[in-house]
């Protein structure tokens, strides 16, 4: 594990890689993206978020997967394929943390060894719909209160190899696929989204997770999710998840989790 002492300051540099080139989301896509100014498809925000998370993981091991948090935001993009840069900082009992790429600031977190204890009360389950049969997102289907359709995965060892690969971590620090890691984890509070409800090209901004326990090879997921919050945020329109992670009825991870769900671009096109 890395040594930290107060004012210490780690620097990692990876590639970055958009792995949701062929997702339903087509703010991905280069093509769709460029409609919205941007230079080509947005490498996942829950990528980059892996990419803040090596650091604590790095700093505490599996102590921070049984009961750390971290908080992240996301305020331009990273694109496929450019350098990028994480750098972390030992402030007190936690860590600062940036992304940067193209000589900009990315992303902004924050890390701590110690995170708030599991909820007491669990989120109610809900029925998933069809997929073809999701309402298209809108402040009507996202109310405030609503519970969502609760969605269930059992965690593989290789499809946890196959995501520490793709989000440039070291598969050691999760005794090779063996556990999940903390991005695999908040990729499913996107998930539960848009299973739920038919969506445009969307963006996610923002997350806070506390961790729980682990979740090993084999182990069942479930993921809970209420709707917290559905704003207008300066034109785009924005909803807030609370989200609930259990394996046999332990938590694994809980969450708040914000994203843009119809871009200020798609409503004047509209």
């Amino acid at each position: 594990m890395t040594r930290y002492k107060p004012g210490m300051t780690q620097t990692r540099t990876l590639i970055a890689f958009n792995t949701a080139t062929a997702s339903e989301n087509k703010i991905h896509d280069d093509s769709v993206a460029s409609r919205f100014g941007f230079t080509g498809g947005l490498v996942p925000g829950v990528d980059v978020f892996a990419y803040l998370a090596h650091a604590p993981m790095a700093a505490w091991g599996m102590d921070w997967l049984r009961g750390g948090a971290m908080r992240a935001r996301f305020y331009k993009p990273v694109y496929d394929g450019e350098p990028t840069t994480v750098t972390s900082v030992a402030e007190g009992d936690g860590l600062t943390l940036t992304c940067s790429a193209r000589g900009e600031m990315c992303a902004t977190g924050s890390a701590g060894r110690k995170g708030a204890a599991a909820p007491i009360e669990l989120l109610g389950l809900g029925v998933m719909p069809e997929m073809d049969t999701r309402p298209r997102a809108s402040m009507e289907s996202l109310k405030v209160g609503a519970t969502l359709g609760t969605l269930r995965e059992v965690y593989r060892r290789e499809a946890g190899l196959e995501h520490i690969e793709a989000v440039r971590d070291d598969a050691a620090l999760y005794e090779d696929g063996g556990v999940a890691n903390a991005a695999w984890l908040l990729r499913r509070a996107n998930y539960v989204l848009a299973e739920n409800v038919m969506l445009g090209p969307w963006i996610h901004v923002e997350s806070a997770i506390n961790m729980h326990s682990l979740l090993r090879d084999g182990e069942e997921l479930e993921v809970r999710a209420v709707v917290a919050d559905n704003v207008d945020a300066k034109g785009h329109l924005m909803v807030v998840l609370d989200v609930q992670m259990l394996s046999a009825a332990r938590h694994v991870m809980s969450c708040r989790h914000w994203a843009i769900y119809e871009p200020r671009q798609v409503r004047e096109a509209r």
